[in-house]
């Protein structure tokens, strides 16, 4: 399934509202409560158009995000040349399940927006971990958020409409359908996108991206199976509000062992 092909180029418009600066504030903040050392390399896995890599770059970090799309990687080269970040920001198309040899070690890792629910097994899990534990230093981080199983149940999924009008007459339409599927712990969304301009139909896509929801001690087992710790979940954007089976989005903090 090659997800983020035909979408990518309206992900940044989808998401204009998500606020990256406060996301990348927990970051910094996760660094400095739970690693043993200072953080300045970080790798990003599933770093998509680069948001986050360039809010930390800003911040005087570098970062190598890997991503599978070659369709976001496109737009992430876009944003990061227009940032003037080149220089903090080298990015890799590769799945994170089997990370390419590096040549580096990395200070912590992080995989933001989600990334988890790409992951639809306890394998898929263990071998991103894995990969983190092979080039994060000792006692590193690894920082990300994913779906808590028990609110995704309690409150399941419904079909959603969400448009965007940009400034040179372009309207966005994106019905979101979901529907969730309990034997596989997987929420099964289809996002379907239709681009107007000046009210005349430019283009209509469609992708599924089903996602996996978690149980804490299935993300426990799949880190300590790839050489990782968990040390504490909480919800998503306070480190210090344990995790709410009210909410969906659930923060993960792990360290290499």
């Amino acid at each position: 399934m090659n997800q983020f092909a035909s979408y990518a180029k309206y992900y940044d418009d989808m998401y204009q509202g998500k606020d990256y600066s406060k996301e990348t504030d927990l970051i910094e903040l996760a660094f400095q409560k739970f690693s043993p050392h200072p953080v300045k390399n970080i790798l990003s896995l599933g770093c998509g158009t680069g948001t986050y890599e360039i809010e930390l770059a800003k911040r005087g970090y570098t970062a190598t995000g890997v991503d599978l799309s070659a369709e976001m990687l496109k737009e992430a080269r876009n944003k990061i040349s227009q940032n003037s970040v080149s220089d903090k920001i080298k990015l890799v198309q590769s799945d994170i399940r089997a990370l390419p040899k590096f040549r580096e070690t990395f200070d912590a890792a992080i995989m933001m927006f989600n990334i988890a629910g790409y992951q639809h097994t306890v394998d898929d899990m263990a071998m991103v971990a894995r990969g983190v534990s092979s080039y994060i230093s000792a006692g590193g981080i690894f920082l990300f958020d994913a779906w808590n199983g028990p609110a995704v149940v309690a409150d399941p999924p419904t079909d959603r409409t969400k448009v965007i009008e940009k400034p040179d007459g372009t309207k966005l339409t994106r019905i979101t359908r979901g529907s969730l599927d309990k034997d596989n712990k997987l929420v099964k969304i289809r996002f379907e996108v239709t681009e107007e301009k000046n009210g005349e139909k430019k283009e209509s896509v469609a992708e599924d991206h089903p996602m996996r929801y978690w149980e804490i001690q299935e993300l426990q087992s799949a880190l300590s199976e790839g050489g990782l710790e968990l040390i504490k979940t909480t919800s998503f954007i306070d480190l210090e509000k344990p995790v709410s089976n009210t909410a969906w989005d659930m923060q993960v903090i792990a360290k290499k062992v």
